[in-house]
């Protein structure tokens, strides 16, 4: 089971709008705010895998999307106005994914990570489909995706099981 929120058509319609009205670059400069004074170990994944390359900005406006789109279904199940009611990534469960990762391979986890979240999110799979599809590195792109999603997911049902 997951305690993150899962992603509806019409939250995906509303952010887009968000992104669209406002520009990508206002919302990632709030979103990267967000994320530095509250999920360090997020960003700093999300920012190894955008890289340094040409459309480094374009990946980064990606994944400020799908978080956003995940804090605001959590917003609205929590009745916050916060940007940050999602797990806070630990170094522990980083170390975890990539202890993971390494027992198995990069292809494996990244398999086993995108069935998660087609079973636990599918709207958000289909936004990180939509925007990888574009791309000439589709599997890089959705291996992205997918570790940071299971890093959260991850997160969450740690989270979860210390308050049983």
């Amino acid at each position: 089971m997951s305690i993150l929120p899962r992603v509806t058509e019409l939250t995906r319609e509303r952010i887009s709008r968000e992104f669209d009205d406002l520009g990508p670059d206002a919302c990632m400069a709030e979103i990267k705010a967000d994320l530095h004074q509250h999920n360090p170990e997020l960003l700093d994944m999300a920012v190894r895998w955008v890289g340094n390359g040409a459309e480094a900005a374009g990946l980064m406006a990606a994944f400020g999307m799908f978080y956003r789109l995940l804090a605001s279904e959590a917003d609205a199940l929590m009745g916050s106005s916060a940007l940050n009611p999602l797990p806070r990534v630990s170094i522990e469960v980083r170390e975890a994914i990539v202890k993971r990762i390494d027992q198995t391979d990069g292809e494996t986890f990244t398999r086993e990570a995108i069935d998660n979240l087609e079973v636990v999110n599918p709207e958000l799979l289909q936004m990180a489909h939509g925007y990888a599809s574009r791309r000439s590195d589709y599997g890089r792109t959705m291996q992205g995706f997918a570790l940071l999603h299971e890093a959260l997911l991850i997160q969450s049902r740690r989270d979860q099981a210390g308050r049983h």
